[in-house]
């Protein structure tokens, strides 16, 4: 008999997708130090078939989280971003090789940078990730910079040239200029658009776009240690993720993804554009990439001994998120939600879960 780690164990799991939460529950066991997960909100998708459950060691009996939690997704966002972009160039409204000056003229850049180096982080454009001013600011639990403040902290001089030499710099400040492209184009309201062009689409009953802390009530969060004891919730402001943050359930992130990939959601074309990568060169380690690249919105393995997969990792305060949708004659997806701060241990159980499902 194959002994699983104590905790919450969910019950009636199909037989297609009891492997793939077998894989997870050991990766929750062996998670190690404080940014470890003790919970897993799990979305699969095989086919047409899906499960969603909570995978939980339970510390201390605290009862499981309901299925149904959702949570914030971080820079996957970045990919419901770029979905709706693709929408859009699908109706014409936008052109992925066209200069960006005409939605972003007050910016040198735009002039020769292109919508897909955008989205594909080409632009040259710096991040205000590590940046100690932001960090300060996040951690002291002040409300957020508006959108003008990340960028006179990032692009100071709107006239400054940026480095281009086509290399993949990740860049969330890009992204925050690829949300005000959008509003622009469409005329609409970021969290409106995105309700407009992918949720209802794709079905997502239950994602969002929060934009006040109240927002944040009854999402999934574990301890930070940006913010010690303190519940995540009510120290954190949404509006710190500069370019909008979507919430979702795990069911939602895979069907996001399954959808996206198995659906007219986009031509063909579109799709295979956005899942083209480009090679990202820099140390991996700790983490299941073999030959990362990175397409439009989206993270991809482009390993040719394994079945490629992309999608996106994200995180931040209180939770990260893995989502991944597996390409082949079978295609599955899996999103995993945990309230740890080791996006390493989520991608882990994303990988390792989505290769049971294909096994």
């Amino acid at each position: 008999m194959t002994a699983h780690p104590p905790g919450n164990i969910p019950r009636d799991i199909p037989k297609p997708f009891a492997g793939a939460v077998d894989a997870v529950r050991t990766l929750l066991a062996e998670g190690e130090g404080r940014a470890a997960a003790t919970t897993v909100l799990l979305g699969l998708r095989a086919g047409d078939r899906s499960w969603s459950g909570v995978v939980s060691l339970d510390p201390g009996h605290r009862p499981a989280p309901p299925p149904d939690t959702r949570a914030l997704v971080y820079s996957l966002t970045k990919t419901v971003s770029a979905a709706a972009v693709l929408r859009l160039v699908a109706e014409g409204l936008l052109d992925l090789d066209a200069p960006l000056a005409r939605w972003l003229p007050e910016y040198r850049f735009a002039a020769t940078a292109t919508l897909a180096e955008l989205l594909q982080h080409r632009a040259g454009l710096p991040d205000y990730g590590q940046l100690p001013a932001y960090r300060a600011a996040v951690a002291a639990g002040g409300e957020p910079w508006s959108g003008d403040e990340f960028l006179s902290h990032c692009l100071p001089d709107p006239a400054a040239e940026l480095p281009r030499d086509g290399e993949v710099r990740y860049s969330n400040i890009g992204y925050l200029l690829v949300k005000r492209l959008l509003e622009r184009a469409a005329g609409v309201h970021f969290a409106d658009l995105l309700r407009h062009v992918v949720f209802e689409p794709l079905g997502l009953a239950g994602a969002t776009v929060p934009a006040r802390r109240e927002d944040l009530a009854g999402l999934l969060f574990g301890r930070s240690a940006l913010y010690g004891g303190d519940p995540v919730a009510a120290r954190y402001h949404p509006g710190w993720v500069a370019h909008g943050v979507v919430a979702m359930t795990a069911a939602d992130a895979a069907a996001f993804l399954h959808g996206l990939a198995s659906t007219d959601f986009l031509p063909g074309e579109l799709l295979g554009r956005m899942t083209a990568g480009r090679r990202v060169y820099g140390a991996m380690i700790g983490r299941p990439w073999v030959e990362p690249a990175y397409g439009l919105g989206v993270m991809i393995e482009a390993d040719e001994d394994s079945v490629p997969y992309w999608g996106h990792t994200g995180g931040g305060p209180g939770c990260s998120t893995a989502a991944y949708h597996f390409a082949g004659a079978a295609p599955v997806t899996v999103a995993a939600i945990t309230d740890g701060e080791d996006g390493a241990q989520a991608e882990w159980m994303a990988v390792e879960a989505g290769q049971a499902l294909l096994a």
